[in-house]
């Protein structure tokens, strides 16, 4: 095919592919000469990073602790969780076997993958499980509704939803959304949750959800106690950006919707998404926190050039859907090549609340106070979340171990 007869948007985006597997590679040439070359093991980088970290706070009134704990005699593990197409955690998958073809001893070992979804419903889980031969753990929600709650719900899913913009006018009762909290939260995660300790009885260190649709709890882990992994999450819009007022985000929501936030402000020409920290939702009292996790990182995101003129079928006049696909391109395939790479390990957080800069609309600085995140020795919270800039980021990492 002439390259005339190619779409704009596939020319646009063959371009994304090419610079999203330039950073990939760059990610995975680093984790072989940590892991590899230079033979560290998961424990030397937490005690170098704890040694900067001590040094970073020493004027101030707060400790930095390991964003993922390591201990010398335990593995640290990775659960990838998701309930539709999988496809950033079939990617995720993928990079695991990269790092296992150039890297001896990989510095994270994947146990296996969680869904709340059959492939009946949808659900590329068990398609996966064979392909890659990884262990699986699934619980189909519909199913189980129809067993326990109501065999005569036509949609389960939506008939236990609980989040609702608090301005929504087909916002439910308290009570209701309360009796909903408890069948997903309580129930439904109490069940799946015996089943991910029989089949996963090693404790997990991350949990990265991909695609999964419900909030995480710790009914999932009963068998951590207090030693609940860490989760993170990718999200589809620029989460430095927050109201001057209320430091609320102004780009929260779900999948292009987010989007197309960002468009309809009519200020952006790049967009990007993040890869956030996921708190537990135990509480029916933290139903109005969704998207609010500590920012970890920041990719390149997607440039789009509002103001051409040359071209009548511009970048501007992408969709949000296509904008989105890019995105999960050039952004969620960097975020999940943090976990196998062992990258992530470098991630610190402070004990306490600090002052953080995040950004109003038009890029004016926005301090809020809370906990902040450091990447080996830098502070890259906010703005400054790591990824954006990724060649001088990692400078950053090859400085701190004399690469």
């Amino acid at each position: 095919m002439e390259n005339s007869q190619i779409s704009p948007f596939s020319q646009f985006l063959s371009k994304i592919e090419t610079k999203s597997n330039a950073r990939i590679r760059s990610l995975h040439h680093f984790a072989k000469k940590l892991w590899k070359d230079r033979n560290y093991a998961p424990i030397d980088i937490q005690h170098k990073c704890l040694d900067s970290w001590e040094e970073l706070t020493s004027n101030m009134d707060c400790k930095i602790v390991p964003l993922i704990p390591v201990s010398e005699d335990r593995p640290i593990t990775n659960l990838i969780f998701g309930s539709g197409s999988f496809s950033t955690g079939e990617f995720q998958i993928q990079q695991y076997i990269k790092v296992k073809q150039t890297v001896p001893n990989p510095p994270v070992t994947l146990q296996g993958i969680v869904s709340n979804k059959s492939v009946q419903h949808k659900c590329e889980a068990e398609n996966l499980h064979k392909r890659y031969d990884v262990p699986l753990a699934l619980l189909d929600f519909e199913d189980w509704y129809h067993e326990f709650v109501d065999k005569l719900e036509g949609n389960p899913i939506r008939a236990t939803r609980y989040w609702y913009d608090r301005n929504d006018e087909d916002r439910p009762s308290l009570a209701e959304l309360s009796r909903r909290f408890k069948i997903r939260q309580n129930e439904f995660h109490k069940t799946l949750g015996e089943l991910v300790a029989h089949t996963f009885p090693q404790n997990t260190s991350i949990v990265s959800a991909r695609g999964y649709n419900f909030q995480f709890c710790s009914n999932i882990f009963p068998h951590q106690g207090q030693k609940l992994p860490h989760i993170n999450d990718t999200h589809p819009a620029d989460l430095s950006f927050v109201d001057k007022a209320s430091h609320e985000k102004l780009y929260a929501g779900w999948q292009s919707g987010a989007v197309a936030k960002m468009m309809k402000d009519g200020v952006h020409d790049n967009y990007r998404g993040s890869l956030i920290d996921v708190d537990y939702m135990d509480s029916f009292s933290q139903i109005n926190e969704v998207d609010e996790g500590l920012l970890l990182a920041l990719s390149e995101g997607v440039q789009i050039d509002r103001h051409s003129e040359s071209n009548s079928e511009s970048d501007s006049e992408f969709t949000a859907l296509e904008i989105q696909k890019a995105m999960k391109i050039i952004d969620d395939y960097f975020y999940c090549t943090l976990e196998p790479t062992g990258l992530l390990l470098f991630w610190g957080i402070t004990d306490r609340p600090v002052p953080v800069v995040y950004q109003d609309l038009h890029g004016n600085p926005v301090i809020i106070h809370q906990k902040a995140i450091v990447v080996g020795d830098h502070f890259h919270s906010g703005v400054n979340a790591w990824g954006k800039n990724l060649d001088p980021d990692l400078e950053e990492l090859k400085k701190l171990l004399n690469f």
